[in-house]
């Protein structure tokens, strides 16, 4: 059922996560200031900045990496990774020898990063998920505003919407 998820919707995870990051990262800072660990707050943006620089790099890789028929150049591919992971690897380990509450802040940011993605995706796929569940709803004779609210524009209004649909659309 998911196997149609479109790309496009993609994009959209990845801005939500950077929207997520800029606000987490305003918030890590001043109450690292606050608590009177401002260098903690910093490794936290640090981790969030090198996190969304290493997802981009990602992306673009995949594209450099992937022919027209979809097959990835397994070996340059798998080098550019691990040489990203590696950079960013070491940097958060020197920044946790040399200046502790950075690195440990360096590291907090790469997990937020990783679980504010994670979260963002879910959430489109469990709404993507559940309109493909209500058109099948749909199309089996039961009635729409049976199913809940979210079956009517796009999903419920927050940006996605079904290929070939205006957000004010009704699901067919």
């Amino acid at each position: 059922m998911l196997a149609d998820f479109p790309v496009l919707y993609v994009d959209l995870i990845v801005r939500r996560t950077i929207a997520s990051c800029v606000v987490l990262a305003v918030v890590a800072v001043l109450a690292s200031i606050v608590l009177g660990q401002p260098l903690a707050g910093v490794g936290v943006l640090l981790g969030l900045a090198a996190a969304t620089i290493n997802h981009r790099l990602f992306q673009v890789s995949t594209v450099k990496y992937s022919s027209s028929d979809g097959h990835i150049a397994r070996k340059p591919y798998a080098g550019s990774v691990a040489g990203r992971l590696g950079a960013i690897t070491v940097i958060a380990f020197a920044l946790l020898f040399f200046v502790r509450p950075m690195g440990f802040g360096m590291i907090g940011g790469l997990v937020a990063f990783q679980v504010l993605l994670m979260m963002n995706a879910l959430a489109a796929l469990w709404r993507y998920q559940r309109i493909q569940l209500a058109g099948v709803a749909h199309s089996n004779g039961a009635h729409p505003a049976a199913e809940g609210p979210e079956t009517g524009a796009g999903l419920m209004g927050d940006g996605f919407t079904l290929p070939g649909q205006d957000e004010g659309e009704p699901d067919a």
